[in-house]
C-alpha cells in the first residue's frame, strides 16, 4: 500500500458554478462540513502546501489555505489548473490536484500515481472507462500549456492532456486504492442523493 510519507503541493479547484448541482458545491454540506473543507481535510496528510483556484468573488468557507482566484473565470477547470499551477511554483514540481467535488478523496492516490509514473507531466486514474483528471498528479509547469489552450479558445482539459501526452493508468493497478470511493464525484443532485444514500 502507497505510504503517506511523500508530500506534495495540494491545489483543490472550487471555482466552478456548479450549475448542474444547481447550487456551489464548495459550500454545499456534507455530514456538516463544507465539501471543500472536508476534501482538504482528506488529502491534508500528503499536502506541504494548500491552494485553493476560485474565481473572483466567490465566497467559499474559511479554512487554512492559500487562495488563489481564476484569471478567467468561467472558462472551467482549465482556467483553475493555469492559475493555481503557476502560483504553486514556476519550477517542474508534482502537485495533487483534486477538484471539490470528490468527497472520498484518498490521499493515497497521490503517491500511487507518483510511484507509476514519475516523470510524467500528468498521471490519472481511469475507472469504468472514465479518466479523472481532477483527481490526478499534475507538473507545476503545465500551467503555460493550460494557458497557451485557454488563449487558442479551448477549455476541454483533455486538449491539454492529449497535447502533453498524459500518463493514464487503470485504478485497478493501483495498490491499495478503493477506486469505487476514491474516484466517486458528486456533479449533480442525483448523484449526490445517490453517494449520500451510501453512506446512510
Amino acid at each position: 500500500m502507497p505510504h503517506l510519507s511523500l508530500r506534495l503541493p495540494l491545489l483543490v479547484l472550487a471555482g466552478g458554478y456548479s450549475r448542474r448541482m444547481g447550487r456551489d458545491k464548495a459550500s454545499l454540506l456534507w455530514g456538516g462540513v463544507p465539501l471543500l473543507l472536508r476534501v482538504i481535510g482528506r488529502l491534508a496528510p500528503i499536502a506541504s502546501g494548500i491552494w485553493v483556484a476560485a474565481r473572483p468573488g466567490q465566497d467559499l468557507p474559511r479554512g487554512d489555505y492559500c487562495r488563489v482566484d481564476d484569471g478567467r473565470p468561467g472558462d472551467g477547470p482549465l482556467a483553475g489548473l493555469a492559475r493555481g499551477l503557476a502560483a504553486i511554483d514556476a519550477g517542474a514540481v508534482p502537485v495533487a490536484v483534486a477538484a471539490c467535488d470528490y468527497p472520498y478523496a484518498d490521499p493515497a492516490l497521490f503517491p500511487a500515481l507518483r510511484a507509476a509514473a514519475p516523470a510524467a507531466a500528468v498521471v490519472l486514474p481511469l475507472f469504468q472507462g472514465r479518466g479523472h483528471p481532477l483527481m490526478a498528479l499534475w507538473r507545476s509547469d503545465v500551467a503555460s500549456s493550460c494557458e497557451a489552450a485557454l488563449a487558442r479558445g479551448k477549455r476541454r482539459v483533455r486538449e491539454v492532456l492529449d497535447e502533453i501526452g498524459a500518463f493514464e493508468i487503470e485504478a485497478g493497478e493501483l495498490t491499495g486504492i478503493d477506486a469505487e470511493r476514491a474516484l466517486l464525484n458528486v456533479n449533480d443532485p442525483e448523484a449526490l442523493e445517490r453517494a449520500l444514500d451510501r453512506i446512510g
